[in-house]
């Protein structure tokens, strides 16, 4: 399997895919401890046999014998040798005979620390690390130089069984394996009784805890990487998008702000994405703990939107003629047996489109979307890149499709830019390790808005009213003037915010992996309560340090209406009795002229 390094857009190395082979260690530069664990469990009598322990293979091939295969090894560490780099798996008497033979050869060739140093630099440590500076580097971040005697113990105990003893895996079986490493030291003279008891006193080892802030965004690199190529058959280095400092921050965000809300309980996860406009993926979570689950949500996980669809409703009707300040009837609806209700059952008559987009009123949007037409709302939701979009209905205008995080990214980032699209992207660059270039991305030319310049400011506006003064007052990101929406799937299944501000775009989905409700004893989990407090701390990472974008600002259209017709709608808005308003007006537009 080919060595495949990610590094994120400073250089910096955020993981390692296939087999992590470190760089050649010279036994003669380690601490004598470091050689004396490996040789205490391993092979005591290395520097005196000749590559094969005969007392050693003799009892073995007795037991073999009885067992009619191999049942006992009696490896000396030139065996294993010879076993991890020359040989195949198989436990059988031939190949235990060319282990013999080969392990002979081998020690007739080279020296004692030669064989050692290959023995060293070749066997598997577990977690992916091959050799001695990849295992060091890995569970206590420097080299085997600086290595304790605690953690020489703890990697030469993880020969026997590397996946079963990884610390980063089993920190209670690797340290247990580690005491044996010691008991076996001090047997063979390399420590005192003492000095091993005062090694676990101190808890032996610590492994450093494994950073895996940056671990799905680093799959999903990998992926397209394998994508452009058509599969990777050699060592390469692919350079990201990412930012694996932001990445960092906005892990330790997702813990702190759902660790902190009681309504959010453990088996909630979480997707987070930052990008540019242009679709460079900064920051991607794609779930809350990465040991446990490794199925990245932000690019799999196909979840209902909810109210995060709405800003293309409204964009249909802006399409359609309608203006921010136009009027709609937010009374409740039903069409056929469809009849959505309101947030809390709440409803608010007469509004304008922005004060419907800000309070995410259900009855509002559904009236929008059928005056302009779902053909259109489908229209304007997959030129903004929500390929999937379809008419499911007149449910369609409460975001009742699929859609994953990063396709809702694609459609906020559109929004962004003032309606010219983007492909989401990881990947720089892809190179061999000595620095031949593979693959660039390369910026595509610039495209064409699909959508028309007043349609963008005015849904901007209405947008920005949404962090102003709506359902998504949690997500303001200090310094800059940010636009967004909520949004909350049925029965709380879902919760989203997605939104932009000064050219970053951003989205973060919290639900149950079952489909559950997100509902308990403490309230329901809604896009305007976690996911938007947990959108905004993201943003302001992915912001530091960027200067604020100016606004465009939005002119309302010339008001033609008289007078008359503003009392009139005053009093339809009032008046619970449509004859008598219906009577007043006309008594007003009989009055002579003053």
């Amino acid at each position: 399997m080919p060595r495949i390094e990610v590094r994120d857009r400073t250089g910096a190395l955020i993981a390692v895919h296939g087999r992590d082979k470190g760089a050649p260690v010279d036994p003669a530069t380690l601490p004598p401890h470091v050689i004396q664990a490996f040789l205490a469990t391993e092979d005591r009598n290395f520097y005196d046999h000749v590559g094969v322990n005969p007392v050693a293979v003799l009892r073995a091939l007795l037991v073999n014998t009885r067992a009619g295969g191999v049942a006992q090894g009696g490896s000396t560490i030139t065996q294993q040798l010879v076993k991890n780099a020359l040989l195949t798996s198989d436990r059988t008497l031939k190949r235990k005979a060319q282990e013999v033979i080969l392990a002979l050869k081998i020690e007739r060739a080279y020296d004692k620390d030669e064989i050692l140093g290959f023995y060293l630099n070749t066997v598997y440590f577990g977690s992916g690390a091959y050799g001695l500076e990849a295992a060091s580097r890995r569970y206590f971040d420097h080299a085997p130089t600086e290595l304790t005697v605690g953690e020489a113990a703890m990697l030469a105990g993880l020969l026997k069984a590397p996946s079963r003893y990884a610390p980063t895996r089993a920190p209670d079986a690797a340290r247990n394996r580690a005491g044996v490493v010691l008991a076996a030291m001090v047997d063979a003279g390399y420590l005192t009784a003492s000095q091993a008891e005062r090694i676990e006193a101190e808890g032996i080892a610590s492994v450093v805890p494994r950073d895996d802030s940056n671990a799905y965004g680093a799959d999903a690199a990998v992926a397209e990487a394998r994508r452009v190529l058509g599969g990777i058959g050699r060592n390469v280095v692919v350079t990201t998008t990412l930012d694996a400092a932001a990445g960092r921050g906005v892990a330790q965000s997702v813990e702190d702000v759902l660790g902190a809300d009681p309504r959010v309980d453990p088996a909630v996860e979480a997707a987070v994405l930052l990008a540019e406009e242009d679709g460079a993926i900064r920051v991607m979570i794609g779930g809350r703990d990465y040991a446990r689950s490794t199925f990245n949500r932000a690019t799999l996980a196909r979840r209902q939107p909810g109210s995060v669809f709405k800003p293309f409703v409204y964009l249909a009707g802006l399409e359609s003629g309608l203006r921010p300040e136009s009027i709609v009837d937010d009374s409740p609806i039903r069409i056929g047996t469809y009849a959505p209700d309101n947030y809390k059952d709440r409803y608010y008559g007469e509004v304008s489109l922005t004060e419907a987009m800000a309070r995410s009123l259900n009855a509002a949007a559904v009236r929008v979307q059928e005056e302009a037409g779902r053909s259109r709302v489908v229209s304007v939701a997959r030129r903004a890149g929500l390929s999937g979009a379809s008419d499911t209905g007149p449910a369609l205008a409460l975001g009742v499709i699929e859609a994953t995080p990063v396709e809702i990214l694609q459609s906020y980032a559109t929004l962004s830019t003032g309606g010219v699209p983007s492909e989401p992207y990881l990947v720089t660059r892809i190179a061999t390790p000595d620095g031949r270039v593979l693959y660039e991305h390369r910026p595509p030319p610039p495209g064409l808005p699909v959508f028309a310049e007043r349609d963008m400011v005015a849904l901007g506006h209405m947008l920005q009213a949404v962090v102003h003064s709506g359902s998504g007052v949690r997500a303001a990101v200090p310094g800059h003037l940010a636009a967004g929406k909520t949004g909350t799937g049925q029965d709380s299944r879902d919760a989203w915010f997605a939104g932009y501000a000064s050219g970053l775009v951003g989205v973060v989905w919290l639900g149950r992996d079952d489909f559950g409700p997100m509902e308990g004893p403490k309230g329901a989990v809604t896009g305007a309560g976690a996911p938007a407090v947990l959108w905004s701390q993201a943003m302001r990472i992915g912001l530091e340090g960027r200067p604020a974008r100016d606004p465009v600002p939005y002119a309302p259209e010339p008001d033609e209406k008289s007078l008359f017709e503003h009392l009139a709608a005053l009093l339809t808005r009032r008046s619970p009795d449509d004859d008598q308003i219906a009577d007043l007006i006309q008594e007003i537009r009989a009055q002579p002229a003053p």
